[in-house]
């Protein structure tokens, strides 16, 4: 193919060479491609890519431009050319994960399946830790606990008790920045409360998230044995912070195989875990990887992928991997950018309502194919800058938003926090000497840290575990244990009974569905109930909604075949990045809708962002939830003079 004139090169550099100098004529070339010429070349570089020879590859690829097919392809190929291969995947957005895994369940043979391992990155750190039982500096037990962010407030507490007096600045979330970072500060009390922090959730036999990627990669280090797959596959570099990206480098060090992929304009995470874009650049302007990149998107239309690619290039950095995103198909016929405006928040939630309504046999349609596994997105993503949704709080539209989208609500996976409660006291009475067990029934149990703390440093100064410290509370907290277990035992005794009487000894809010839950799943008994929870805090992702409200941020490895964005004004999208907002532009299949409200936090005008869009792939229109009418505006500006009309003015 490479050597037609009516087909571009493949988008590979072996040598690692950017594409910066080609790209405006590989540019050229591409546009002039039709459908049939679009199709044929994305498969042949595609194959391309996953099958050449080269040990490392660095793969940009934007939003819906066929990563998944590169990793199925590039495992065949590593399967057939090595028969003691082993390949692990992974990324740590679930729902990539969950995709993966079910290609792999499906599309490879019995076999080539038991060679292949597909999980979060914190499922990989997690199994290291398990089987290392930690670093020769960190060490941990068989079973290690993971304490989700909510418990980790507990758990600092815990820490702070010992240093009594200190001002907030030495805070969890300082902690967990440096964990991710692997910067430690070394000033004034940190070093000691850094020590104490050790000694605590050693005591608790458990790790958080961002340490548990830095025992993780200790681990390894210091046993290079733990590494027992030869090939890596590792999804979304882009965000990827310095602590991860250490614990990859240890990991494939040795590989015979590597595969990285990811976008650097996709990148989210910068501040709530300290990822950092610039790290997939470095590689991409290194040596040691050889370059590809994936120039067409299959997932969005035409139009929206048009405005998208206009839109993150306008606004692209000089440091940023300059790469071609467009459409795989020239329809223009499809629908543009949908452009909304309102004069009011409560005409949004009108406007979302009447276009559900009018899709209504299409809908049902999706929800069949959700039942029967054949769909696993959304059908309508609803996406806000504001996860409380307040921006609409102007009328008290979300209030009205939320109660009438319930009816779809999201199908967890997870257990609910009732059933956690009632699994806790069970375990702490199958697994005493699990202090982090104990210590949370201690939590349920109303007692302050500044009560549990005397507690912990008995313990700790006679080296015992919780449940051995002579104490009225811990004997008064495993009693009510014994008996929650007692009654959960009682199987013959029905659900609804038993949950009645815990509710009696514990604090359920909602008994009628942890009964059902109960009926489904029974508690599991001893060790089984911490490892069930550890998983399911790593792995579980509730199954999208059919029509789902998340953040812009929250949408990410989600697309759908709907997307509608509000508060795109110049107040509520103030909080997003620009990288935010392409991302949620880019889970829109086949239709965008960016709706701005008049009357909303104070907004004047639709956000600048908007105007980044050019005018030749939107459609401008109004809505009034009078009549629900929905009516064309020729131009933008005829379109923002609308929304500045419906704007009250200040006396």
């Amino acid at each position: 193919m490479s050597d037609s004139p009516l087909q571009p090169r493949e988008l590979f550099n072996e040598g690692g060479e950017v594409f910066d100098e080609e790209l405006d004529a590989l540019l050229s070339e591409f546009t002039q491609l039709d459908n049939g010429a679009r199709k044929s070349y994305r498969d042949h570089n595609a194959e391309y890519v996953a099958t050449h020879s080269a040990s490392r590859i660095l793969v940009v690829a934007g939003p819906g431009s066929g990563k998944s097919f590169i990793f199925l392809s590039r495992i065949r190929h590593w399967l057939a050319s090595d028969s003691k291969a082993k390949v692990y995947v992974s990324s740590f957005v679930r729902k990539l994960v969950r995709d993966l895994q079910g290609d792999v369940a499906t599309k490879l043979s019995e076999d080539d399946r038991t060679r292949v391992t597909v999980s979060t990155l914190h499922g990989l750190a997690r199994s290291i830790l398990e089987r290392s039982h930690g670093s020769s500096e960190h060490k941990r037990h068989p079973h290690t606990n993971i304490v989700t962010e909510t418990w980790m407030k507990v758990v600092w507490n815990d820490v702070r008790a010992f240093h009594s007096g200190l001002p907030d600045s030495y805070n969890l979330a300082s902690v967990i920045r440096m964990f991710h970072s692997e910067e430690f500060d070394s000033l004034d009390e940190w070093p000691q409360l850094l020590a104490t922090y050790e000694k605590i959730v050693s005591f608790y036999n458990s790790v958080g998230f961002a340490d548990l990627i830095v025992l993780a990669r200790e681990a390894i280090d210091e046993q290079p044995g733990l590494i027992d797959h030869t090939y890596w596959i590792i999804d979304e570099f882009q965000d990827f912070n310095a602590s991860e990206d250490h614990l990859i480098r240890s990991l494939t060090a040795k590989a015979d195989g590597v595969l990285i992929a990811g976008d650097d304009e996709q990148a989210l995470y910068q501040s709530l875990k300290v990822s950092l874009p610039k790290i997939i650049i470095s590689y991409y302007q290194g040596s040691e990887f050889a370059n590809a990149m994936l120039p067409f998107c299959s997932r969005c239309g035409y139009w929206i992928c048009q405005a998208a690619s206009a839109f993150i290039a306008k606004g692209r950095l000089d440091t940023s991997i300059k790469k071609i995103y467009l459409p795989l198909s020239i329809e223009e016929s499809e629908p543009k950018v949908q452009m909304i405006a309102t004069p009011s928040p409560s005409s949004v939630v009108d406007y979302i309502q009447k276009f559900i309504s009018d899709h209504e046999a299409e809908l049902d349609q999706h929800i069949e194919r959700m039942k029967s596994g054949d769909e696993t997105d959304p059908f309508l993503l609803i996406l806000t800058p504001d996860k409380r949704l307040g921006l609409l709080k102007t009328d008290g539209a979300d209030d009205v938003l939320r109660s009438w989208l319930a009816q779809w609500s999201t199908i967890s996976t997870g257990h609910s926090d009732d059933y956690r409660r009632i699994q806790t006291y069970c375990a702490a009475v199958g697994i005493q000497a699990d202090n982090w067990v104990l210590r949370r029934v201690l939590h349920y149990e109303g007692l302050t840290g500044t009560q549990v703390h005397p507690l912990i440093e008995s313990a700790l100064n006679g080296s015992c575990s919780l449940a051995e410290v002579e104490s009225n509370v811990i004997a008064d907290a495993l009693a009510k244990c014994s008996e929650v277990s007692a009654i959960i035992d009682r199987t013959a005794l029905p659900i609804a009974e038993r949950v009645q009487a815990i509710g009696e000894l514990i604090a359920i809010s909602n008994p009628s569905a942890v009964a059902e839950e109960l009926e489904v799943t029974p508690i599991p008994g001893g060790i089984f109930a911490v490892e069930d929870e550890a998983e399911e805090a790593i792995e579980t992702a509730g199954a999208s909604a059919p029509v789902e409200l998340l953040t812009l941020v929250g949408s990410k490895g989600l697309s759908a075949r709907h997307v509608m964005v509000i508060g795109c004004d110049n107040v509520n999208l103030n909080y997003m990045t620009r990288l935010t907002f392409f991302v949620a532009m880019t889970r829109a299949r086949k239709s965008l809708h960016l709706i701005v409200s008049a009357k909303s936090r104070g907004s004047q005008t639709s956000h600048a962002f908007l105007d980044d869009i050019p005018d030749e792939m939107c459609d401008f229109k109004c809505y009034k939830k009078t009549g629900h009418s929905l009516t064309e505006v020729g131009t933008r500006e005829a379109w923002k003079r609308q929304i500045t009309r419906w704007v009250p003015r200040r006396r």
